[in-house]
Parts: C-alpha cells; structure tokens; sequence
C-alpha cells in the first residue's frame, strides 16, 4: 500500500523513509481489522510510529470480535471476561498519510498476535490465511479484485436516510440512473476527491460509478494476485469513501439495505487462480473443467458459509432477486440474477463473480469462505449440475438461508468451513453473532408498534 520504491523496505527503513517524506506529520492512527469488517483503532503521537515495527502495540483481546456496536458480547464473558491485552503488530507496506483530517495524519494497520507470538485465531488476517495455506500448499495463487457499493446520504438523523443532493445544486434526477455520465458529473468533486485518495494510498483503484440507488455509487478495486492484499485494499477503501463524505459533511453507508424500495449494497468477488508457473487453471485444456469444479465447490458450501456473507439482521433484507440480490446457489453465463455469474471472459481473464455477499461483510471474512468454497471443489472435482443461461430466469429451489439465526445454525453445522477457516474461529463467530441476533429479536421496533399497538 506505499508507493512501489517502498515495497522491498524492511518495516524500520518503511518507517524512517515516511518520516523522511512527510516531517511534518503529528499523529499516527493505528487500526485493527474486526470481523465485521470495521476498523477498531486509536490515535497516538507520531514518536510512537517508531516503536511499533519492534513492539507493536496493545489491544484488548475481544477487539477483534467485539459485535457491531463495539460491545463484548455476553456469550463470550465467561472465557474472556477479564479481557488481557494482546501485541498487535505493524502490516507491512500499510503505512500511508490521511488527506481528509484536519491535523497532519498517517495510518497503519495492525494484526493481533496471540500470546505465544503466532497469529491469533480471530484475527479476520489470521482466519484468511489459513485458507490461502491451503492455496500455497498446492502451488496455487488466487488473483482477486473486488466491487463495493455504497450510498451517499445527508448528514441528518432522519429515518430513513435522505440520498445527497447534487453539489452542482443541479435538481436531483429521480431513481439512481445507473451509468448516467450527467448525474455522476453531479457529484463529480465528492468522487474525485475519493479516486485522488485512493491513489494517494496506492489502492488501485478503476473508478467510481453510479448505481442503481438514489445517490448510490459502486467503486472497483482492480485484481490483484495477492488476495490479503485486496482485502487491506478493501478494508482502506472503505475509509477513504466515510473519510471523504465525513469532510463534505455527508454519510457514507455500506449499510446492505438502507432504502426498502432501493437497490442494496452489495460487494461482489472476481476470482481466477494461477498455477506454479503463473498460468490461468480455469483456461485452456481442462479449464473449463477446474472452473466448474470450483464454482461446484461454490455452490456446495454457499449454504453454510451465508452467515459470513450476511452477518446481521439487515443483511437479509438485501436479499431479493428484484435488485439482483442473488437467493439461490446457482451459476452460469453472464447473468446477474445469479449467486455465482461468469462474465463475458476468455482466455487469462476466465474467472467467476461471487454476487452474494453484502457491502456489510468482512473482506477477509467473505474472501476466505469463498476461496475455501472453490478450494473445496477442485480437491473434491465437484458437479456444479446444470448452469443457467444468460436470459434465464431463477429458479427458487434449495434458496439460500433468508433469515439471520437460520444462517448462523447452518454455519454451526457446518463441516466444510470450520476445516477450512477454523472450529475454534467459527464457534466464537457463532456465539458473538447469536447474543446479537438475539439481542436483535427480543427488541420492540417502531414497525412493530406501528403493526400492533392500535389493532391488536
């Protein structure tokens, strides 16, 4: 994530050839990737920058599981109810200025290290690593970019959010005008900015379009073959987008359904995988073969895997084949209504869509179920069964898990990914998000008031 003269620098010399380029930088941010995809973090005076390539710095040990809101959840209090500190240590070449605050800022990201120095188990690095193990085992290298969407909304505590206006103080054009070059110039300034950054940080980014949404936009991250990579990218990407709406006084939301009658955010997955000698597996002789094998894999697992596609309550409200929300594990040829699309590529570029997951997922998380899905087939030369075309419509057969506790009991059960990702991580995962999602149920809404207290 620093610029490419920086790339072969030990940790010390990262450190010291920033300082050098940027003396007038007063605060270091240190940020520690959870399972829910967000940043946990603090702010410390830049002198402490050179001590983290040896030391590192403390957080506590449920940082990286806390629930969405930042709570311990009540489930785990038994166990780690004293909370110790873990050292959590410097990723390397994550070391960049931030543009959009006030005071001159930098940025680092961080993963926990376990008591024994190795890496700790819930760390969403950690868990993502083990998949890519299996990768390097077999002489394989995953190549990945992913696609966010996400909205732009008034800075208001209005329920529901209210979409931004233009900047250009133009009238707002109704729906979301997906590709419409006049309304992205609308925003063009916002968006711009957000590109400029994203360069700035080095995220290579291919640019920002309108969505189907009303202010809603999708930003494209080009594939890289350093999946890890893609999800620091992603993880970056992310912040870049709240930074930038932060300084123009809007909300930036990878919320999955923020709108009932909009499009949700989703975040999809391209995926091909390169042999030993750097050669696309699902191209030529027997490509087309592997592919199917791994999307077979894709669809095996898909069931058991949803609770880390969608993990929370409002991530099953994204669901509806209507906004091309795939509910089914399927696949096949150029066709968005479908979990697993292939695009319109040959050759080197042959490679799957992930559509499932939400804008609200873990990178790491969501990339590592994946990978452990296609992993799964090829080993195992999985059928994928018949695909589907590029004008056919769903078949609403096997659908996918629609409710938050039924996708969380099918992960308890499952066999596949808690090989791949961890029993240990997918136990804690499952207990963290139950105390939520029954936390979630046993509160009284306003739809529920508005449905019962008059008539009933």
């Amino acid at each position: 994530m620093t610029m490419p003269k920086d790339a072969k620098l030990t940790l010390e010399q990262e450190v010291e050839a920033f300082l050098a380029r940027h003396p007038d930088t007063e605060v270091i941010e240190v940020l520690l990737p959870d399972m829910n995809g967000l940043f946990r973090g603090k702010q410390l005076p830049i002198e402490a920058l050179k001590k983290l390539p040896k030391e590192g710095t403390l957080f506590p040990i449920t940082t990286p599981f806390l629930t969405f809101n930042g709570a311990a959840a009540d489930t785990v209090s038994d166990e780690y109810g004293t909370d110790p500190d873990r050292v959590c240590m410097p990723v390397p070449g994550s070391l960049v200025r931030v543009p959009w605050t006030k005071h001159p800022t930098a940025q680092i990201m961080l993963t926990m290290m376990d008591s024994e120095s190795g890496p700790f188990f819930m760390d969403p690095r950690s868990v993502l690593n083990r998949v890519l193990a299996r990768y390097r085992a077999a002489g394989l290298k995953p190549v990945v970019a992913l696609e966010f969407e996400f909205y732009l909304f008034e800075a208001t505590s209005t329920v529901p959010p209210v979409p931004m206006s233009p900047l250009n103080d133009f009238p707002k054009a109704e729906g979301g005008n997906i590709y419409n070059m006049d309304v992205l110039y609308d925003y063009e300034e916002i968006l711009n900015e957000m590109e400029d950054v994203c360069k700035e940080q080095g995220l290579p980014i291919t640019g920002i379009v309108t969505e189907y949404g009303s202010s809603q936009f999708e930003a494209n991250l080009l594939h890289i073959d350093d999946p890890m990579r893609m999800c620091d990218y992603a993880m970056m990407l992310k912040r870049i987008i709240k930074g930038v709406a932060f300084k123009y006084g809007l909300l930036a939301s990878f919320m999955a359904k923020p709108l009932v009658d909009e499009a949700g955010n989703g975040m999809h997955a391209h995926v091909s995988i390169l042999d030993k000698d750097g050669n696309n597996i699902f191209e030529g002789k027997g490509g087309e073969d592997r592919l199917k094998h791994a999307v077979g894999g894709l669809l095996e697992t898909m069931p058991e895997a949803t609770a880390l596609f969608a993990p929370n309550a409002n991530s099953y409200r994204r669901f509806d084949p209507d906004f091309f929300a795939p509910v089914v594990p399927n696949w096949g040829e150029n066709n968005r209504l479908l979990s697993v699309r292939l695009p319109m590529a040959s050759g080197k570029d042959r490679r799957f869509e992930h559509r499932v997951c939400g804008a609200d997922a873990c990178p790491y998380l969501m990339l590592a179920a994946i990978l452990a899905g296609a992993h799964f087939g090829l080993e195992h030369q999985l059928d994928p069964g018949p695909k589907r075309g590029e004008f056919d419509a769903v078949v609403f057969e096997n659908v996918l898990p629609n409710r938050w506790r039924i996708a969380l009991d099918r992960l308890m059960e499952a066999d596949v990914m808690k090989e791949y990702l961890g029993e240990d991580f997918v136990d804690l995962y499952v207990q963290v998000r139950g105390s939520e999602e029954l936390a979630f149920h046993r509160a009284v809404s306003s739809a529920d008031y508005r449905h019962y207290l008059r008539i009933v």
